[in-house]
């Protein structure tokens, strides 16, 4: 039986230190393929006769991606709301001081930002006592459903507060990624924190919301992870605390334990040259009403 254990995700500071690790080994959250994918995605939102544009971004982090989607829409809309509900208060600050950087740029002038330091659970429950009626255009959860509380009825409410031809966009992990994670939980579970993947979400999705009409895209990438199996290593410790989502995962986890979720990595990986590198692949599932 699972046993609960606190993940990275309640300790942003080292978060952000594996995270480091990662990118150090060619992981990139933004490139040229989901540049593209995400252009093609949002060509598909069918609201030019809109006076404005009303988007919802939630788990954002500091907007790394966003800036790639405001680029898209304020070059599209005459005019946009951007509402932002990010719970990391240093990442939601780092958002703002990148809008006041492009404000000093002259860009996104047709762009008014709400940003709400709260988590999702909260912006909806406040929706619902406030009865709040206004919907949105587009609602987006990149690589931050697996922290909802209620990542399944959530989406469902989400996907409610959608204007008719509205866009819900959810990006996860998949394939050798999302193995990796529901293998650590068989073992772990955290509440802030599900071990799954698209796979899942996908399937969940379309049994709740039966008439929903839905496309997805899969992107394969890889980092090097070469040190993740040397004991000794600063970097490879990182990099296998970043995959599992387990602060100091050789010491936490048992030895049983860690050698069945590094074995499902090893199984995961491939050879290129030297180098033996893991996927941390993504899907897009976009949900139109």
């Amino acid at each position: 039986m699972a046993v609960e254990i606190k993940t990275l995700i309640h300790y942003p500071d080292l978060y952000f230190k594996k995270y480091a690790a990662v990118i150090k080994n060619g992981f990139t959250m933004k490139d040229d393929e989901k540049t593209r994918d995400l252009t093609e995605s949002f060509e598909m939102i069918s609201c030019d006769d809109k006076s404005e544009l009303r988007i919802l971004a939630i788990g954002t982090g500091q907007g790394l991606v966003d800036e790639v989607i405001i680029d898209l829409v304020s070059a599209r809309f005459k005019a946009v709301v951007y509402v932002v509900v990010e719970p990391a208060e240093a990442e939601l600050q780092k958002f703002k001081d990148m809008v006041s950087v492009k404000a000093g740029q002259d860009q996104w002038k047709n762009v008014t930002f709400k940003f709400l330091c709260t988590t999702i659970e909260d912006f909806l429950d406040t929706r619902s006592k406030t009865k709040t009626t206004e919907g949105f255009d587009v609602i987006h959860t990149l690589h931050s459903t697996c922290h909802f509380i209620d990542p399944h009825g959530s989406l469902v409410e989400l996907y409610g507060i959608l204007d008719k031809g509205g866009m819900l966009f959810v990006m996860l992990a998949a394939g050798p990624c999302e193995r990796t994670l529901e293998k650590v939980g068989e073992y772990y579970f955290d509440p802030n924190m599900h071990f799954f993947g698209m796979s899942a979400v996908r399937e969940k999705f379309l049994e709740q919301i039966k008439d929903a009409k839905i496309m997805t895209k899969f992107r394969a990438k890889r980092f090097r992870i070469n040190e993740c199996f040397q004991e000794d290593s600063e970097d490879g410790n990182d990099m296998l605390d970043f995959i599992a989502q387990i602060p100091d995962f050789r010491k936490t986890v048992s030895k049983e334990v860690a050698d069945a979720i590094i074995n499902i990595i090893k199984e995961n990986c491939v050879k290129s040259g030297d180098d033996i590198m893991f996927g941390v692949d993504e899907e897009d599932m976009l949900a139109f009403k």
